[in-house]
């Protein structure tokens, strides 16, 4: 996850997982989280290699890598309803288009939740 979207509250929600954290420097030590200041995409590919389930959770700014270097399988968004009138976008740009298949959306208290996987073909 990147370093915006963690705190010490979001590992209670994520029991004994492992969790790594992009950040521009060394954080706090802390048994189970693992911070990168390096390239994250490599740990990632290479955990991904030895047969581990990777989440990525985080904002534009950390998706971006994981985006240009075409590794997300599978796109979890969560829409809420509000109009911000400025911010970021949710995804940077400068990357090769990536066509979508919907497999499920879900609604929750007002909250749309839209899941994705990679089309298979030629695009």
């Amino acid at each position: 996850m990147g370093r915006k979207s963690f705190n010490k509250e979001i590992l209670k929600e994520y029991g004994n997982k492992e969790i790594y954290v992009a950040l521009s420097k060394e954080g706090k030590k802390h048994p189970q989280v693992t911070w990168f200041n390096k390239n994250i995409v490599e740990a990632v590919v290479k955990a991904r290699s030895e047969g581990k389930k990777i989440y990525l959770f985080g904002g534009g700014l950390l998706v971006d890598n994981f985006l240009k270097a075409q590794i997300i399988d599978e796109y979890i968004i969560g829409s809420i309803p509000m109009i911000l009138g400025q911010g970021r976008p949710l995804f940077l740009g400068g990357f090769l288009p990536v066509p979508l298949k919907q497999d499920e959306f879900q609604l929750e208290d007002g909250i749309m939740i839209l899941r994705y996987s990679k089309r298979q073909g030629d695009y």
